[in-house]
């Protein structure tokens, strides 16, 4: 009987220990970013001290049923380090699109398929040694013309 009591104890004890495991991990997993139906990823994150830059690769992938042009803001989408200070690009990709900070463009236009991820690269040139802690990524809004989405992207 004694046996009996101890093995029913054990399960019980195993069954409520492995649902706490369970609820645990639950929450390290994070939830995708979704802003205006545009689901971010961060694909990679670099900091090269040889040649002093910064370089952060995203996927932006659409989750509109039709096509929808991204209209993003080129100034407004920075680096921030972990002191807060915020940085320019060198270089801004997205897709196919090449933009150099000397170019003075203020914004990129690309047209987005639903469910086709877009590549999006931005570099900082005469990077220090201090580390990422976010991408502000700023973008027009889906919905009203001329009103623009800020969003801070956790590196």
């Amino acid at each position: 009987m004694k046996i009996i009591i101890k093995y029913f104890v054990i399960v019980c004890l195993f069954q409520l220990f492995g649902q706490f495991v369970y609820a645990q991990s639950d929450k390290i997993e994070k939830e995708p970013l979704v802003v205006d139906e545009i689901q971010i990823d961060v694909k990679s994150v670099q900091i090269d001290a040889k040649l002093k830059t910064a370089t952060v690769e995203l996927f932006l992938t659409s989750y509109n049923r039709n096509e929808r042009e991204l209209k993003l803001n080129t100034y407004g989408t920075q680096l921030v380090d972990v002191k807060g200070r915020k940085y320019l690009f060198g270089t801004l990709s997205l897709g196919k699109i090449l933009v150099k900070l000397e170019d003075k463009q203020n914004y990129i236009n690309y047209l987005m398929k639903m469910d086709e991820p877009v590549l999006l690269t931005l570099k900082v040139a005469n990077w220090g040694k201090d580390k990422l802690k976010e991408l502000i990524l700023v973008f027009e809004d889906s919905e009203e013309e001329g009103h623009y989405i800020e969003t801070a992207v956790q590196l």
